[in-house]
């Protein structure tokens, strides 16, 4: 069975036991060494006596004017429970936000995080994806019918592979990348093509490396497009046959000066042609990635090259770009034209694939609106250092009625906040990641817990249920539903 975790995560670091740090190649047994104290009680801040930087390992702790409180966890779950839904009754559910969830390779908490806030009748759900691949969502809501039906490459059935803004010998984001990728470099049958700016470890080892000026991708991306129509290499019948409205954006590519825009893109002019002559004959397949999604005019290049597949017949194809069958979405189609779908109260932002943008919600907190958001649950996030504008985060964080964080370190968020209650790390719990990344075959790994927890640590998932049974969400079964029929 295919590591889908090696997908899901990039290439990781070891720590050893001289403290120094090493890359873990698959296969080998990971050596993990805590360098901190972490927090062990859930905890209200009352007296300051913890250290600048520690884990939660102990019990929940309570702000008050004079620091940190340690308290029990049913002290800590009946006393949100409690505000928060008074919260929620005086100001309707709008003024509830969930932030993160579902932390780097650990998803399986995101689903009672989101269970939480839909039963309280909220549905802000602030996640860095909402930053980071929106644009790649909206993209397949509009190309493929719905944002959580996004594709993969199937390599094993293509003879070119491309990989557009991916240094995938580094970053993996493949099962067994690195080993993939020689294979289309090596073979005679197969080809690599790399589309990059720099000689990544992947463009080193292409067949081709097309060397773009950075930022150009959606202008290379419309050139290429515009010369496979000029010299009528489309795939005519997949196009009558598998796309609708193809003809209505037509004319945005009979008028582009290919010579000029490949000058600005400055790529060889033959070197493109020779390219989008194999596009339209080869079984070629695409992997696109951060270089795109954080480029310039990133959502327009995605939709771009998206058009380039299609245009090339290459979308739910044998050894093209496929949909993966899946255990559970990534999130929820949210179309932003649906009225039925949520926006921002102030921002007027929408939800794309059921994500909010995090770097509008200190508007969100510090807005006058009467549904603001005044009560904020946090979890394996840091939003006052790795989302946009620390400032307004901390203004925003200090005019919350309410906000509780739950994670594994005493961050600055954490230090912020109400109640910080501590969750057990990745290596402490069952978890597992929902990135689809097999084809056909459908695999999902559980992972299992590899050290034992010290302190009174809690899963994410225990702590939203405790929450769910104080604040009354959970429908109380008769002893008649447990017995045997």
């Amino acid at each position: 069975m295919e590591n889908n975790q090696l997908r899901a995560l990039c290439s990781k670091l070891r720590t050893v036991g001289s403290g120094r740090k090493q890359p873990h190649r698959q296969g080998q047994a990971r050596q993990i060494q805590s360098e901190k104290p972490w927090l062990r009680l859930p905890q209200r801040v009352e007296n300051q006596a913890l250290p600048a930087s520690c884990r939660s390992t102990d019990t929940s702790i309570e702000k008050t004017d004079q620091g940190f409180e340690k308290i029990s966890w049913d002290q800590a779950t009946s006393e949100i429970a409690e505000k928060l839904g008074t919260i929620i009754q005086k100001y309707g559910p709008k003024s509830y936000a969930y932030i993160g969830g579902g932390g780097q390779g650990c998803h399986f908490e995101a689903a009672f995080g989101t269970a939480l806030m839909k039963a309280i009748g909220s549905r802000y759900h602030y996640n860095a994806v909402a930053q980071e691949l929106t644009g790649y969502f909206w993209a397949c809501g509009r190309m493929l019918g719905r944002q959580n039906h996004f594709s993969i490459p199937d390599e094993q059935a293509a003879d070119m592979l491309l990989a557009i803004g991916w240094n995938g010998v580094a970053s993996h984001q493949a099962p067994r990348a690195p080993l993939m990728l020689k294979k289309f470099s090596r073979e005679p049958d197969k080809k690599l093509v790399a589309i990059d700016p720099r000689k990544s470890e992947t463009a080193q080892l292409a067949n081709t490396h097309i060397a773009l000026a950075p930022g150009t991708d959606a202008l290379l991306a419309k050139s290429m497009i515009a010369i496979i129509l000029r010299e009528g290499w489309e795939n005519t019948s997949y196009l009558e046959k598998h796309c609708t409205g193809f003809d209505s954006i037509r004319p945005w590519f009979a008028n582009v000066d290919i010579d000029r825009s490949l000058e600005i893109c400055e790529v060889p002019k033959d070197q493109i042609y020779e390219l989008c002559k194999e596009l339209s004959t080869r079984k070629w397949c695409m992997h696109t990635d951060l270089g795109v999604y954080m480029n310039r005019h990133s959502t327009l290049a995605t939709y771009l090259y998206m058009v380039l597949a299609a245009v090339c017949g290459r979308f739910c194809v044998p050894g093209g770009n496929v949909i993966p069958g899946i255990i559970m979405p990534l999130g929820s189609h949210t179309d932003e034209r649906d009225e039925k779908n949520w926006r921002c109260q102030t921002t007027d932002f929408p939800a794309l694939m059921g994500y909010f943008p995090p770097n509008v919600l200190p508007e969100e907190i510090l807005s006058d609106h009467p549904e603001r958001t005044r009560a904020v649950l946090c979890s394996n996030a840091n939003p006052l250092r790795s989302y946009a504008d620390t400032t307004a985060y901390e203004k925003a964080f200090e005019r919350l009625d309410l906000s509780v964080t739950i994670d594994v370190a005493m961050t600055e968020t954490a230090r912020m906040s109400d109640y910080v209650l501590p969750a057990k790390s990745p290596y402490e719990k069952y978890d597992g990641t929902f990135f689809p990344w097999n084809f056909p075959e459908v695999y999902f790994q559980l992972r299992q817990p590899v050290v034992e927890s010290e302190g009174e640590q809690k899963e994410e998932g225990e702590i939203y249920t405790a929450l769910a049974k104080k604040m009354g969400v959970i429908t109380q079964l008769s002893a008649g539903h447990y017995a045997m029929r």
